[in-house]
């Protein structure tokens, strides 16, 4: 199931395009057109590593599209055939969309790696652990909406707000100082923001933080276990019949 949803990706070669032209634009025209205005140091350093990780969770949202569409066009019954438990199941299709996240996003990763000379390969290791739990975490609370809003338009909003809300309202890209305050009183919160405070840490110092991996362990805890619930309730509820 993992291999199959990684395949399914790469058969959309306009995601992969779209996504990639978007992250030269964000980072070699946004982020240095910002960082010459703003009098902050080392602000193109954070934009770029939050780049990465707002990329790692826009993409993981889009498992959710694939298990709404299959519903849709009765690919689910089929592949409900295939002689797997329903616990491999959807663990396969959490672990695909959580590696195809890190397939599409390492050689971003690595760009930014070689412009701003992060070669410890420890903390990239571990700031590559990083970016596996936040797409786990969100493949889990994308399976979640997916199966719990039937309607398609409402899907589509649905999903849509929720990926801007864990996204933009994050510490990802801006620091939290200059942001509004309603916005910076729930950014901290936000497992995007566990994971770029927590990869920044590895990559630009002083190393792991604990308090933002216990922070993304439980987003990953809590939405992966509500997203097999949900799924495998749905399944066996025969909702998609």
């Amino acid at each position: 199931m993992a291999r199959r949803d990684i395949e399914v990706l790469f058969r959309t070669p306009w995601i992969i395009i779209s996504r990639g032209l978007a992250f030269i634009i964000q980072l070699f025209v946004f982020a240095t057109l910002i960082s010459r205005l703003v009098s902050v140091s080392g602000f193109f350093q954070y934009y770029a590593v939050g780049s990465i990780i707002s990329m790692v969770a826009s993409i993981s949202f889009i498992i959710g599209y694939d298990i709404f569409e299959e519903a849709e066009e009765g690919v689910l019954d089929y592949l409900l055939t295939l002689p797997v438990s329903r616990r491999q199941f959807i663990i396969g299709r959490a672990l695909g969309g959580a590696i195809r996240a890190l397939i599409y996003v390492t050689p971003m990763f690595a760009v930014v790696a070689i412009i701003e000379g992060f070669a410890q390969p420890a903390s990239l290791a571990a700031a590559m652990a990083y970016l596996f739990l936040l797409a786990f975490g969100v493949t889990g609370l994308s399976i979640t909406v997916a199966v719990s809003v039937r309607s398609a338009n409402r899907f589509d909003v649905f999903l849509a707000l929720m990926e801007l809300a864990i996204v933009r309202a994050s510490t990802a890209l801006y620091p939290i100082s200059f942001m509004p305050s309603y916005v910076a009183s729930i950014a901290p919160f936000s497992p995007v923001s566990f994971a770029s405070n927590g990869a920044r840490s590895l990559l630009l110092g002083p190393g792991l933080d604990l308090s933002t991996l216990a922070g993304l362990l439980a987003f990953v805890v809590v939405f992966l276990g509500l997203g097999a619930a949900f799924y495998f309730r749905k399944l066996e509820g025969g909702v998609y019949a």
